[in-house]
């Protein structure tokens, strides 16, 4: 009977993985990083231009924004909206507020939308910040985009591809398996995945899907985690988008990637690879055949190019087998393996240089880190606590600096009523980023401890 319930968490657990994605944005801009920003209490206070605007919706006060507002006065403006997983919509919108200035975007971010919201709650976020905004800024309605991070990223592939309201989409971090409706010629759909991102796979094979679909389909993968771009590689999107009158923009950023490709090693051709065919879907878009187009093309036709390639797909392949078995080893192994398994990946970051296998092990390392995720969270729900604490140390060996982490073990702490490391746990948690206030303030397993002072302080520090 007591392993039958543990299969039962299990399988639970798996099934939501896709909506479980653990996502830590930290490497661009710290999130607890000072972002310049203005409150908006009400249309008589001035919105200010240049600088990100914390808005409280004016017909539902559960709806909360944030937009950032180009100086330039034009009489309408693009409009990208962009959906964080953890409802991060201020920082969101901090990552990109150049690249808005830079093409004169109107940037909209909820600060309501995250994981694990059905796909109508969803819209009607976004309903009412569309709404609201579009009573005091100028927005062009023919020109809106929507894109979302990981789990935000799945909803946006089905909100941005059923409503002929958006004329295209950008998807980071998360794939989708099914071919996306026929909208038009015009609809532009951009998937971003970083090199390392235990989602990678997935994208990657979702590209092979989508490429077959008669509109504009772009992937774009770089160097990086599971996280949100950098700018420098969000502006992928944002030429495919608003670019095309922008032909100097076009050059220099395809000159740049380029330049920066030429480090990159003979045995990492499937890389250049990679990206150099992303950067010729940008350059037929946009019609730039300037250099490095050829250059580009006569690299991705090469023998030595297309077998690293076919031997990448191959590494790819198989790496889907190994998450299956680690997923089943989450039950059948003891710590001392999971110690030794997690030592082998975290011994992989310490190499200069990466083969296509090291990039898989990283992967999977943070595969390791979505599934102590989801089994942490079930097993802490059915009160498993010899289950959670097994869980809870291979959490921590695979990410120790992750938010989420620390604020499982503050609710692991908060069961046993070791109160003091509770609170110490959660206040690490906000430190690293954690900052969902209503999910703090609703955790049964602090209601003995909500109204100490240090509880208290640690909520207050949220912003």
């Amino acid at each position: 009977m007591m392993k039958h319930r543990v299969n039962i968490i299990i399988l639970l657990s798996i099934s939501i993985l896709w909506l479980l994605s653990s996502c830590n944005t930290a490497s661009r801009k710290k999130e607890n990083e000072n972002i310049q920003t203005d409150t908006v209490v009400n249309l008589k206070t001035v919105i200010k231009r240049g600088i990100i605007n914390n808005m409280t919706s004016l017909n539902d006060p559960n709806c909360i924004y944030s937009f950032y507002y180009p100086k330039d006065s034009l009489s309408k403006y693009p409009v990208l909206i962009l959906l964080d997983p953890h409802a991060k919509g201020t920082y969101t919108v901090s990552l990109y507020q150049e690249l808005a200035e830079k093409y004169n975007i109107i940037l909209l971010s909820s600060n309501n939308t995250k994981n694990q919201q059905s796909i109508a709650e969803i819209q009607q976020y976004i309903s009412c910040m569309l709404l609201d905004a579009s009573e005091y800024l100028p927005i062009d309605t023919q020109k809106i985009y929507i894109g979302g991070f990981s789990g935000m990223a799945r909803a946006v592939y089905q909100i941005g591809s059923n409503s002929n309201m958006y004329k295209g989409i950008v998807a980071a971090g998360a794939g989708y398996s099914n071919p996306l409706p026929w909208r038009d010629s015009l609809f532009c759909v951009i998937q971003m995945a970083g090199f390392k991102d235990m989602n990678f796979a997935e994208v990657y094979e979702s590209n092979q899907i989508q490429k077959n679909v008669s509109w504009l389909y772009m992937p774009y993968y770089f160097e990086g985690e599971h996280e949100w771009p950098a700018d420098t590689i969000m502006e992928f999107a944002f030429l495919n988008f608003f670019g095309k009158n922008n032909p100097n923009d076009i050059a220099n950023y395809v000159k740049r990637q380029y330049k920066n490709t030429l480090t990159i090693p003979l045995r990492d051709s499937w890389k250049k690879v990679l990206i150099y065919q992303s950067l010729r879907s940008l350059c037929q878009h946009l019609k730039y055949y300037g250099f490095p187009f050829n250059e580009m093309t006569i690299f991705i036709n090469k023998f030595e190019s297309k077998n690293a390639l076919k031997q990448f797909q191959t590494i790819l392949k198989n790496e889907q087998k190994e998450k299956d078995n680690l997923a089943k080893y989450f039950i059948e192994k003891d710590s001392v393996w999971w110690s030794k398994t997690i030592h082998f990946y975290q011994s992989i970051k310490n190499k200069k240089n990466l083969s296509p296998n090291d990039y898989k092990d990283l992967r999977l390392l943070n595969f390791i880190g979505l599934l102590s995720y989801s089994y942490c969270k079930s097993t802490l729900q059915q009160n498993r606590m010899d289950l959670s604490r097994k869980y809870l140390y291979i959490y921590q060996q695979a990410d120790p600096y992750n938010g989420d982490m620390l604020y499982f073990w503050s609710i692991y702490f908060a069961k046993l009523q070791a109160y003091s490391r509770s609170i110490d746990s959660l206040s690490k948690a906000i430190k690293l980023g954690f900052c969902d206030k209503f999910l703090i303030e609703n955790e049964n397993a602090f209601f003995p401890i909500k109204d100490s002072t240090r509880f208290m302080d640690i909520i207050n520090r949220i912003k």
